[in-house]
């Protein structure tokens, strides 16, 4: 690959746009060209600025992720397009490809794997595997091992302590003033983290990995010795 690879971000979380842009551009072989929040903004950049590649968020508020593809090849077909998502499903991936998406990469994957992914499709390459199944196979050992390794995050912490003193998920939803499908989702995520089956199994292991103690005030667990059934 010669030359400067031109790049759209487009993702409607603003903390996210702001970090790909800043991680993307502080390499000198990219240059940002456009950081949008809505699909149509990003076919009107991609209009006027015929960027290299576009990497594209799968689920804008305002369009489909596949809808979005065709019509960013429809108004500049040299633009390449990526798809940077978090959503692990055949269906998104076959009609992100089938619209003209060169690339399809998790959120889970880290900067190295986009970096490749944007290059590969700037340079006429997709490196994808032969299949949608291969494709959503590989993410999701991506994904969980990123899950099975990575800390827990604070709120994911302040979740497993309140867990520990044998709150339900609605107190605890009521005490960090998030819904309580996001406890679901932070407990889902920390029994992947910590390979629980439970939630008692989730909070014994926590407490034997030191992320919370057996002594903090409420909690009622009894922690199994080594060898027996937890």
């Amino acid at each position: 690959m010669t030359g400067r690879v031109r790049l759209l971000v487009a993702d409607d979380h603003e903390v996210v746009r702001a970090g790909l842009t800043a991680a993307l551009s502080a390499e000198e072989r990219f240059e940002i060209v456009g950081a949008v929040g809505t699909g149509d903004e990003a076919i009107s950049v991609v209009t006027e600025t015929r960027p290299d590649v576009a990497v594209v968020d799968m689920r804008l508020p305002d369009m489909p992720g596949h809808e979005l593809c065709r019509r960013l090849r429809k108004a500049s077909p040299g633009t390449a397009v990526v798809v940077l998502t978090s959503y692990l499903t055949e269906s998104a991936i076959r009609d992100a490809l089938r619209a003209g998406a060169s690339a399809y990469v998790t959120k889970a994957a880290g900067l190295a794997e986009l970096r490749t992914a944007i290059d590969d499709a700037h340079d006429g390459r997709t490196g994808a595997p032969s299949s949608v199944s291969q494709i959503v196979r590989r993410m999701e050992e991506v994904v969980g091992s990123r899950d099975r390794t990575d800390s827990p995050t604070p709120q994911q912490a302040r979740v497993l302590e309140l867990l520990a003193r044998g709150l339900t998920y609605a107190a605890i939803a009521e005490s960090l003033v998030i819904s309580e499908s996001t406890v679901r989702f932070h407990v889902q995520k920390l029994k992947v983290k910590l390979e629980a089956t439970g939630r008692t199994d989730l909070v014994v292991r926590a407490i034997r990995a030191g992320l919370v103690t057996a002594e903090d005030p409420g909690a009622d667990v009894t922690v199994p010795e080594a060898g027996r059934a937890g």
